[in-house]
């Protein structure tokens, strides 16, 4: 009774507040007997272990999704160090994984909800206990495959100052299973050697010009996979600036503006200034999302 009463609760904070999904699945080797059956339209939270998920998390789940049998894309969110922890219910971990990017958007707006719905995206946030790190999103990323109808052509990764941290320390390891990549505000630490594993793995970064979170090294790591091995040429700009690489060209321009468009397979856009920001920016604009789900393996 405890467990509905709170359910219950957490109904009414949205329009498209939290539900619950039916059927875990028992997997069978790497394979589930069957599939989770969500709610469909809605934002469901689960918390840990409710489902068999080794994170706690939110997901959206377009409309039509149960009656189809077809892949679907996916978004896997990664938030910042402020959404680390455990949530104690289910009303804490909605607050939680609601707070940017899509399901931030679809909880606040019918015009995005229906423009995720037309995209037929599969939306998941989990919450990381204390880290992003491989070790903690690799069996999330796995159980979400398992028990939903994930394209694995169509996986994009995207992540905020310590959650874009993370996703990159994810795409070190797993980059080529991904359609894209979109970080904001962060840094991928020690430069290393090459990133091979986002070798022909589109990117989009975003940072203010001085925030000390918002390091360039990343982009070395990726580009030296196209024999470029240096930083592109950037000044402080006075406006938002879009650099974009060609790995034929091998070669790096800027574009005023945010750049959307265009077959560059790295966009850094960078914002004049030093705040630590970059993320409500990008996830607010249209482009960007076209951008990531017109993005496909081969």
């Amino acid at each position: 009774m405890q467990r509905i009463a709170i359910a219950a609760a957490v109904a009414v904070l949205a329009a498209c507040g939290p539900a619950s999904e039916q059927g875990a699945t028992q997997e069978t080797g790497n394979q589930p007997a069957s599939l989770i059956t969500p709610v469909e339209d809605q934002i469901s939270v689960h918390l840990k272990n409710t489902l068999g998920n080794p994170l706690p998390f939110g997901v959206y789940i377009p409309p039509g999704y149960n009656a189809s049998t077809e892949l679907y894309p996916t978004v896997i969110h990664l938030n910042g160090i402020g959404e680390l922890g455990v949530a104690t219910d289910e009303a804490a971990l909605y607050d939680i994984v609601t707070r940017n990017g899509a399901l931030k958007h679809i909880r606040n707006s019918a015009t995005w909800k229906a423009y995720f719905g037309q995209k037929k995206a599969l939306v998941f946030v989990p919450q990381a206990i204390n880290n992003y790190v491989p070790a903690e999103i690799r069996p999330f990323v796995r159980y979400i495959v398992a028990n939903y109808r994930v394209d694995p052509k169509r996986v994009y990764l995207t992540g905020l100052s310590f959650g874009g941290r993370g996703s990159w320390q994810y795409a070190e390891l797993y980059g080529s299973e991904l359609a894209a990549l979109a970080t904001s505000a962060t840094n991928i630490g020690p430069q290393g050697t090459t990133l091979t594993q986002m070798n022909d793995v589109p990117v989009w970064s975003t940072s203010s010009y001085g925030d000390r979170w918002a390091e360039r090294d990343w982009l070395l790591t990726v580009t030296k996979n196209y024999n470029y091995w240096s930083f592109p040429p950037v000044t402080q700009p006075s406006q938002v600036t879009t650099y974009l690489f060609d790995k034929t060209t091998q070669n790096w321009t800027s574009q005023p503006g945010v750049v959307a468009t265009g077959s560059s397979i790295l966009r850094w856009v960078v914002y004049p200034g030093n705040a630590h920001m970059g993320w409500n920016e990008t996830y607010s604009n249209q482009a960007f999302w076209d951008w990531m789900f017109s993005k496909q393996r081969p």
